[in-house]
């Protein structure tokens, strides 16, 4: 086999040519993934300090927090936005007894009222009670109802609604059907 003599500048050329390719596999699979993974630690280093320096500031505020809280609450009369208890079945007991006010208020007559139902827990950060509701009552009065379902304290969220004239009922009263959910919180 003959050896390849290679005149002086063709070895530097080959020799940069090389150079180069070592320096281009360094930058692309070391410095790059190096850098990109400091970026990243350095982007959840800053987001867990805005966390912590928000958490610091919410526990040395809290008290002025309460009050403020309770201020709002006061003018507009929305205490309790959440269900508060200490199980589901309290919970659901408390949904029940607001929903029945309602319907009082309201002059509908509550036929059914289920909130027996599981929390569900998959589709919001905190479980939703649900409830399924049968009543009767004039226009004014659903109406009435259905607007202190939207407006009141707790919340809820009304997935389901069917209203229809029923020929066996007197007449002009409705019957109203629905289901809703509202959150809850261990308390």
């Amino acid at each position: 086999m003959p050896a390849l003599h290679l005149s002086r500048r063709e070895r530097r050329t080959v020799f940069a040519g090389a150079a180069i390719s070592v320096a281009a596999l360094l930058l692309v699979y070391g410095a790059l993934p190096l850098a990109r993974r400091w970026s990243d630690r350095e982007d959840r280093i800053a987001a867990s300090a805005d966390r912590l320096a928000r958490l610091r500031f919410l526990v040395v505020h809290e008290n002025d927090l309460r009050q403020a809280v309770a201020r709002r609450e006061g003018m507009t009369g929305t205490s309790g936005r959440i269900l508060v208890a200490r199980t589901p079945a309290l919970a659901a007991s408390a949904l029940q007894s607001v929903i029945r006010d309602y319907a009082a208020r309201s002059a509908v007559t509550v036929n059914r009222l289920d909130v027996a139902g599981a929390p569900d827990t998959a589709s919001s950060a905190l479980p939703m009670l649900p409830a399924s509701i049968t009543a009767v009552g004039d226009i004014y009065g659903i109406s009435q109802f259905l607007s202190l379902l939207q407006r009141g304290s707790p919340v809820m969220e009304i997935r389901d609604l069917t209203l229809v004239s029923n020929s066996a009922l007197r007449e002009g009263l409705l019957q109203l059907s629905l289901t809703l959910r509202a959150p809850s919180a261990g308390g």
